[in-house]
This record gives C-alpha cells, structure tokens and sequence, in this order.
C-alpha cells in the first residue's frame, strides 16, 4: 500500500513541470494610460461625487440614488459596473424579471441616460489582454 500524501503530490507536480517542453508567451504591453484616460469618463476629482453613496452627481443622479440604491442595494453595484445602454436596460430587465424591481416608468430614460455616461464602457482594463503563443 503506499501511502500518498500533500508533500508527495506537491513534489511530483514540481518534477512534472521541471520536465515539461519551455513554452514562449508572448505578452503584449498595456495600453497606453494618456489614450485610455482620453476616451475614459472623467476623473472622480473633476467630478462631484455623492459622499453617502460614492455615486457622479450628475443630471440623472437623484432618479437613480432613489430607485437603485435607497430602495434596493448598494451604490457599490453600479459603481462596480461599466456598461453601454443596452447593458444598463439588459440589468434594469433581470432585476425586474428575478429580483422584485418595478417598474421605472417615465424615469427610465433619465436613468438609462446617468448610467450609460457616468458608467459607460471603458477601454482601461485593470490589464492589457494576454496573447500567448505556443511553440508547435
């Protein structure tokens, strides 16, 4: 019988990976911060932001504060998120389907709008994508 332990397993995987074929990868640099700043929403210090919900305030902020985060949940959700319309419609959507959310009525548009500029797409990434290639 032979007995198997975490040291032994750890100690194998290394002599495996000793072993194995050098692969090369290839990792391309990060964007350049002045480009992605460029197209990005504006720096938080440039914009007067709400010290009870941490949310832009902005032309469709109350509309927002009251319905998402008074009502419902943290600002955090919002802020935590980056989307075009269609993605802030597509979540007012599942909330209303899965989670209980009434409906907007005619502050939607006015909602939809805050999001989609103050929490719009973005092309900073926390990391440039990393394309690998392997050697055949």
């Amino acid at each position: 019988m032979v007995k198997v332990t975490t040291l032994s397993l750890v100690l194998v995987g290394l002599l495996m990976v000793g072993c194995a074929p050098k692969e090369e990868t290839v990792v391309t640099p990060a964007p350049k911060v002045e480009a992605a700043k460029a197209s990005a929403p504006k720096a938080s210090k440039e914009l007067k932001v709400d010290k009870e919900t941490g949310l832009v305030m902005a032309e469709g902020y109350e509309p927002v504060k009251t319905h998402c985060t008074i009502a419902c949940h943290s600002a955090t959700l919002v802020t935590q998120n980056r989307g075009d319309e269609k993605y802030w419609r597509d979540a007012i959507r599942y909330m209303q389907k899965n989670q209980g959310l009434w409906d907007l009525g005619s502050d939607e548009p006015t909602i939809l709008k805050y999001l989609a500029t103050n929490y719009g797409q973005s092309p900073v990434y926390r990391r440039a994508p990393l394309k690998i290639q392997w050697e055949k």
